[in-house]
């Protein structure tokens, strides 16, 4: 068989239908997934990123979790926020806090202490000393916690951040 070289230099075989083999390294970035989250605002934007990044599906994430595949697509659409028990499994699954707490306001960071934690905010109001509708004022930046309060609000945050369990 004749072999037919073609400008670039490379060879092909003759009465053959596959291409003629080069040795062409293409320099461009591999082009984005579309379904990942443009910014990482919300615990559902966090859950897709880690997702696709490890190659599972929806209702692999909602095995792990524990919950159904629509609760998971409602999260990672940002349709609803997950309650504390499964922000908690969320957290868990992900492996890392997903909240910047350095320029929070007291009710926010009391919230993301809550949803770490996995505790209701009956559970939390229990542990601090106040009533619930209280802590839900102030989760919601509402309500300015009294002095006392926000001690005992900044001793459970500390607790949850700096010393886990």
């Amino acid at each position: 068989r004749r072999r037919i070289l073609f400008r670039d230099g490379c060879g092909s075989r003759r009465d053959r239908g596959s291409l003629h083999s080069c040795q062409i390294q293409l320099k461009a970035k591999k082009p984005t997934n579309p379904a990942y989250p443009e910014e990482l605002n919300t615990l559902g934007d966090h859950l897709r990123k880690v997702r696709l990044d490890r190659g599972l599906s929806q209702p692999g994430v909602a095995v792990v979790i524990k919950t159904s595949t629509d609760m998971v697509t409602n999260w990672e659409l940002n349709r609803n926020q997950p309650t504390a028990k499964f922000a908690k499994a969320i957290i868990d699954f992900i492996g890392y806090i997903p909240f910047k707490l350095e320029y929070c306001s007291c009710g926010k960071q009391l919230y993301y202490a809550r949803l770490i934690t996995g505790k209701t905010q009956k559970q939390v109001a229990d542990l601090i000393g106040c009533d619930a509708s209280n802590l839900r004022y102030v989760e919601l930046d509402q309500r300015t916690p009294q002095r006392k309060l926000k001690e005992k609000i900044q001793e459970y945050v500390y607790d949850v951040l700096v010393l886990p369990s």
